[in-house]
């Protein structure tokens, strides 16, 4: 198999963005290993996927738009990635491809930081990729899972798909009858003042996941905290997300804090960056 000096690791997206790179790469120094992760701009999937065979690429992210147009090149998928239908994470074994999907790993792994999932009924809102992923993960472990959709198609189908419920639209919601709700439409993301529920759907009772990561407290997450429910934030399923390509591709624990560190760090410089540029265009 090829490989390069240093061990090279990447992401595959529509439009590449920093977040991956920072973590990937402070979790690589802190393990010792030299390793380089790259985000790499891409239209072609299937030219996209040839490269890592080429180049010797130990392991690639995968994002929006490519997740379901990587899997037909690749050599194998694992249960999780068959079963969402989605891709991503590249395993690279001497040149043998295997898809995965971490996205739902990191969900589990962020949501039991603060309730076992297993017997609670779970309200989710969405029904696009992250949604999927979501859904297929909770189900796994154990939980009672009901998917809430704006367009009642879209929601029916994912709950037909995986034998979950469909409870309607987001303004059915009743948090009587749940324990906990995770968001995952786009609502509330780079969008500070935007909660997908109305702050009468929230009970102290729930705990509350937003899948939205920028900003770190949403404003779901900040009506939640003040409802009194247990919240966790976009940032920890991202990094879960993340834990897992980095124990695949090293074969080592990943180092949690150091890559929280990292991704916080660079939520701020983003955010900073886009007070600025804004405040200047509005001068």
């Amino acid at each position: 198999m090829p490989h390069s000096i240093p061990t090279l690791c990447g992401s595959l997206a529509g439009q590449p963005f920093t977040f991956n790179v920072k973590v990937h790469n402070a979790a690589y120094r802190a393990l010792g290993i030299d390793y380089t992760f790259v985000s790499f701009g891409v239209d072609d999937a299937a030219l996209a996927v040839q490269s890592i065979r080429t180049l010797g690429i130990r392991g690639m992210n995968v994002t929006m738009p490519h997740k379901q147009a990587v899997i037909a090149h690749l050599d194998a998928l694992d249960e999780t990635a068959r079963e969402i239908g989605a891709v991503n994470t590249i395993d690279n074994r001497d040149g043998h491809l295997t898809g995965y999907n971490t996205d739902c790993t990191g969900a589990v792994r962020a949501l039991e930081e603060v309730t076992r999932l297993a017997g609670q009924r779970v309200a989710l809102l969405g029904a696009g990729g992250a949604a999927r992923a979501i859904a297929w993960g909770a189900k796994r472990a154990g939980a009672q899972v009901t998917v809430f959709n704006r367009t009642a198609s879209r929601g029916d189908a994912l709950a037909r798909d995986f034998g979950i419920e469909f409870g309607g639209s987001l303004a059915d919601f009743e948090a009587g009858d749940f324990d906990g709700v995770v968001n995952a439409t786009a609502a509330g993301f780079r969008a500070p003042h935007v909660n997908p529920l109305a702050v009468r759907q929230l009970q102290s009772h729930l705990f509350v996941m937003d899948a939205a990561f920028l900003p770190v407290q949403t404003k779901l997450i900040r009506d939640a905290a003040s409802a009194g429910c247990r919240v966790v934030n976009g940032t920890r399923m991202l990094l879960h997300q993340f834990c897992g390509q980095i124990e695949l591709y090293t074969g080592k624990p990943a180092p949690l804090d150091v890559m929280s560190a990292a991704l916080l760090d660079e939520i701020a410089r983003v955010e900073a960056t886009e007070a600025r540029e804004c405040a200047t265009s509005e001068a």
